[in-house]
């Protein structure tokens, strides 16, 4: 190698490790005898394994070199950012309460994406509510691309106009994740309850693809859609669209669980299982995920989010747990404070009888479901048992 470039090879093996040494030295890699490991050891007291090691030991068949890395050295991998609760739909199926009407400043956003990026972070994922509803949707994003952030936008697309088209097209995002409940329109806007909502947003899935944007089709499954799955599938396949299928609809913010009364019921969600074992049959956790001293959750690994009023918390759907604020909370001091470690520090054990319940392994013991269904996060609804027992049969194969 060193003929062919007409130096030294002590010149080149020299520039080279300078090379190398500067990309560790600013995190995007690390030498597989520790480098960084070595440096910045992880939140944990356990010894720091070689990645081939340590995805062995834990049996991950999800294991990620990315992933492991951000966990490993106690950092935010990815950020959810509400930026407003505001949402011209009215899903009937939804679990911010309906009235919100926060917007997060602008100014307050754009300095929790350069605290994020300075920590390391990598992907945000920019929803709402809607989040196009933003005054600045726009210079938010661009701020986000410009300071070298994976972007993932979340939205109902049904405000997406020509010119935010055009913005999407110039970002271009990872993917824009949409949510679509049906392919016959009547079905779509009874879920939305927003006459002509379809069309509006079937028109600009069409024109983002034109434009060769990367769309996900996301469809929460409930009594209104339940027959309306397979041809929506067939529709994302025969378009190269990611689809996503979700049964789990989960209660309220404010504890009211009005909106579950359109989620399927057990029988009703077992048929749709079996009939799309591809997209919802759930494997068995391994038994070290499911032994009593083992974590509950990945509460706290690489994800963290903020609400509309600035508010951090902790995952998806869990906006009563605060952990801080963007306007007067550095990124960091929150990520690494007390409230989260509690969270983390959380055992299957914690649980009660759910350690040693014969279903566990199917089952995703879930604190925010608990706390948003129940009021305490450690009390779960009766129904989340029969679900976790039914996908234990179409795996057993009863």
């Amino acid at each position: 190698m060193a003929g062919k470039f007409d130096c030294e090879s002590a010149d080149l093996r020299n520039d080279v490790e300078e090379f190398i040494g500067e990309l560790v030295s600013q995190r995007f890699v690390e030498t597989e005898e520790g480098g960084l490991a070595a440096e910045r050891p992880s939140r944990t007291s356990s010894a720091v394994l070689p990645l081939k090691e340590r995805a062995a030991e834990e049996e991950n068949d999800g294991f990620s070199p990315i992933g492991d890395f951000y966990m490993r050295h106690d950092l935010p991998c990815e950020l959810h950012v509400d930026l407003t609760d505001r949402c011209n739909e009215r899903c009937v199926h939804c679990y911010i309460p309906k009235g919100g009407g926060s917007v997060l400043p602008t100014d307050i956003a754009l300095k929790l994406l350069r605290e994020f990026r300075e920590a390391q972070g990598l992907t945000v994922f920019v929803t709402g509510g809607e989040c196009m509803l933003h005054p600045d949707f726009a210079v938010i994003l661009r701020d986000a691309k410009r300071i070298g952030l994976n972007i993932i936008v979340m939205s109902n697309l049904s405000v997406c106009t020509d010119e935010r088209v055009a913005l999407l097209k110039e970002i271009d995002p990872q993917f824009v994740n949409v949510s679509l409940y049906s392919m016959v329109a009547e079905e779509h806007d009874a879920i939305t309850q927003l006459p002509g909502s379809w069309d509006r947003t079937i028109r600009a899935i069409w024109e983002l693809q034109h434009a060769g944007v990367h769309v996900r089709l996301a469809t929460p499954v409930l009594k209104q859609n339940r027959n309306a799955i397979s041809t929506l599938r067939r529709f994302a396949a025969d378009h190269h669209m990611h689809d996503v299928l979700d049964c789990d609809i989960i209660g309220k913010l404010d504890h009211d669980c009005s909106n579950q009364a359109h989620a399927l019921s057990v029988e009703e969600m077992e048929l749709v299982v079996r009939a799309h074992r591809d997209a919802l049959a759930k494997e068995p956790l391994p038994a070290c995920k499911c032994a009593p001293d083992a974590r509950v959750c990945d509460v706290g690994d690489g994800h963290l989010c903020v609400n509309a009023r600035g508010e951090y918390y902790p995952c998806d759907g869990f906006h009563g747990m605060v952990l801080g604020n963007v306007k007067t909370d550095a990124l960091l001091d929150v990520w690494r404070g007390a409230k989260l470690n509690r969270l983390r520090a959380l055992k299957n054990r914690d649980f009660g009888a759910c350690a040693n319940c014969k279903d566990r392994p199917w089952c995703k013991v879930c604190m925010m479901r608990n706390f948003n269904e129940t009021g305490n996060m450690f009390t779960h609804a009766s129904e989340r048992c029969e679900m976790a027992a039914m996908y234990r049969r179409i795996w057993e194969g009863k």
